[in-house]
């Protein structure tokens, strides 16, 4: 399997810091040519007034020395080595503008001189008085290449990068490489050490593994090439000791997230199995994990999909963000220039990467509640191609290539996912001037996006897709910086989702002939979904609730509790979730099925006033005559009776 770094390795947009970048490029981590009166990614974006690069200090590079320059050593070597292959090039450059006749004693030969003379020749005798110059046209074009290549050549000065891992560093860490650090950093716990490497499983055994995550987990995260991966199994089973790096990480890897998706227990046969794959797969991570390829980008991805299962070996969190830096440095949250593009196949790979990681770095951050790795304002990618849904259909007939319809439309979910968590909760706590309204658009969008789900998809896709729509419905109804107290209306919409969240993911659960993937995040999720149900029930009791639901809501509570229960097999951690959740409901929980029972109970006749009086007077009357009947004595014509006698005080009834 040919590394896919050759492919696509498309131009290193090494985002150290431009040498001329207005302050809007800088923050966005694009390149910025540095045009005045505003640069081309500002007027493509729409944003030129926002453009600051003739008045910006760092655009006049006063910013550079001061943080670069002082670094180590090395550093400077890199920069004096890239400068003596600009100045072969600029020397390449200039010796085409060189006449003919001065490159005879160079060896270029008699040819090239007859060939110019020739030129001269024809421009002399066309030359006339006021008239333009021959070939103009050419002239200027060849004239413009010269000044774009030469001006990308300089600029490529100011986005050099500082690759830790290079040659240069090896003075100072021998042993240091780029891949260890990530491990380091990203490791939640030394259990992995102890587990010992595993040995390739049965080819059948590993057939069915492959195909389990290309079904569940590849169709909503493509981050890999199918053929060429399908074609790096042949060669692993072949022979793995002649396979490159990359092949072996990624086939370890695909086994390792396989096994760990079909564990039911943390303490499972599946579980130690996947570990020992990881284990296996980490012995290639120098030559694979690395910042200047996209090969290390879909290794880290992997990393992050394995974390989110099984979170006590490696921390999702900052495996995203490495995913992300390297994305980032790598230039794939940017279109590459029309020049520079690949073929479509390519294109379409490089794309599904970026948004593999865009989908987690999103999801990720919402659901431990952090910011994002980078801004929406920076990037400016298409989605990938998505096939016809006829199409679609074949494909799934045939067997022979994972459908993309699923993905894209998660890829779709999560940019309006992406811009109203940022609205909401990352933009300052000034309210939103109609929340009412917001909300009404939102939810109008989310309906929308619902309508559209491709109907080639899977039914287990399609219910994972359902639950992130309840959930996403939650989340922008619920309680924020900007809305801090919604209107009923959200209030009914945040008790609506959450009842439907809990009810189908208790259901699934539930069916243990649906082989449902589901991670640690939706542990979080579904705690998180159980707070606001819980907040809905107490701000707005008399609104969401009523006589014909009051039983579904009941069961919602107990549906929660199910589905963290049923997670804490797998993650000791839920536990803690489980029962703060149970204690937090339990009044609740009383309440309504005390309400519940009151429903259930036969129905009181109704009594009039004057009939409760009537009945009232006469009761009394009869328990009087009872008493003058039992004890005469009791009769006291000051008319009271002592009922009981505390020490010196007596209480007395009036008759």
């Amino acid at each position: 399997m040919s590394s896919p770094a050759s492919d696509l390795g498309a131009p290193l947009l090494r985002v150290s810091r431009p040498v001329s970048a207005c302050s809007r490029c800088r923050s966005a981590k694009v390149r910025c040519d540095g045009r005045l009166p505003a640069c081309t990614a500002c007027e493509r974006s729409g944003k030129a007034h926002e453009c600051t690069g003739g008045s910006d200090q760092f655009a006049r590079g006063k910013e550079r020395s001061s943080e670069f320059l002082t670094d180590v050593g090395s550093y400077i070597a890199s920069l004096e080595s890239k400068i003596e292959r600009l100045e072969k090039k600029l020397a390449a450059l200039e010796s085409r503008k060189t006449p003919s006749g001065s490159m005879g004693g160079n060896g270029f030969g008699d040819g090239n001189s007859r060939f110019t003379q020739n030129l001269r020749d024809q421009d002399r005798r066309s030359v006339t008085p006021g008239s333009p110059l021959p070939n103009g046209t050419r002239a200027k074009t060849k004239k413009r290449e010269e000044a774009n290549e030469i001006e990308e050549l300089v600029a490529d000065l100011g986005y050099m990068a500082i690759n830790a891992t290079t040659r240069d560093f090896y003075g100072f860490a021998r042993d240091m490489t780029f891949a260890k650090v990530v491990l380091k950093a990203s490791t939640s716990s030394k259990a992995l050490e102890t587990k010992p490497r595993a040995r390739l499983p049965p080819r059948h055994t590993a057939t069915q593994l492959i195909q389990h995550y290309f079904d569940k987990i590849f169709t909503t995260l493509p981050c890999l090439n199918e053929a060429s991966f399908f074609g790096a199994v042949d060669s692993v089973y072949r022979n793995e000791s002649t396979c490159s790096p990359y092949d072996i990480y990624t086939v370890y890897m695909v086994l390792a997230i396989g096994t760990m998706s079909l564990s039911k227990s943390r303490d499972s046969l599946a579980a130690h199995n996947a570990a020992c794959f990881v284990k296996s797969a980490l012995e290639h991570a120098d030559a694979v994990i690395s910042p200047s390829a996209i090969t290390g980008v879909q290794a880290a991805l992997l990393l992050v999909q394995y974390s989110m299962l099984e979170p006590v070996h490696f921390n999702s969190w900052y495996l995203i963000g490495i995913a992300s830096r390297i994305m980032v440095d790598l230039g794939l949250h940017q279109e590459p220039t029309k020049s520079l593009r690949k073929k479509s196949a390519d294109m379409d790979l490089r794309r599904r990467i970026f948004y593999c990681v865009y989908t987690l770095d999103r999801s990720i951050s919402m659901v431990l509640q952090r910011p994002f790795t980078f801004s929406d304002d920076s990037v400016l990618v298409d989605l990938p191609k998505c096939e016809d849904p006829e199409v679609a259909k074949q494909i799934i007939v045939r067997g022979t290539l994972t459908p993309m319809a699923a993905a894209i439309h998660l890829f779709d979910l999560r940019r309006l996912q992406s811009e109203w968590y940022q609205f909401l909760h990352l933009s300052g706590s000034e309210p939103v001037q109609d929340p009412t309204a917001y909300f009404r658009s939102k939810t109008a969008m989310l309906k929308e996006w619902l309508g559209k789900i491709p109907e080639s998809i899977n039914s287990s896709t399609r219910d994972w897709l359902y639950l992130e729509w309840y959930y996403l419905n939650v989340y922008t109804a619920a309680p924020c910086p900007k809305i801090p107290r919604p209107c009923d209306e959200a209030m009914v919409q945040v008790f609506q989702n959450c009842v439907n969240y809990a009810l189908m993911f208790r259901s699934i659960l539930q069916n243990s002939n649906v082989r449902f993937v589901y991670t640690y995040h939706d542990a979080l999720r579904t705690y998180f979904i159980g707070n606001n149900f819980l907040y809905a029930l107490w701000r707005s009791e008399d609104t969401v609730i009523t006589s014909a639901n009051v039983t579904s809501t009941i069961d919602a509570i107990k549906a929660i509790i199910f589905v963290l229960t049923s997670m804490i097999v797998r993650w000791q951690e839920v536990e803690a979730l489980r029962d703060k959740f149970r204690v937090e409901s339990s009044y609740m929980l009383r309440s309504l099925e005390a309400r519940q029972q009151s429903l259930l109970a036969p129905p009181r006749p109704r009594v009039t006033r004057e009939e409760a009086e009537r009945t009232l007077r006469h009761q009394l009357s009869i328990e009087w005559r009872e008493i003058d009947t039992i004890n005469p004595q009791l009769h006291n014509p000051s008319g009271h009776i002592a009922m009981a006698d505390f020490g010196n005080v007596a209480f007395y009834r009036y008759a």
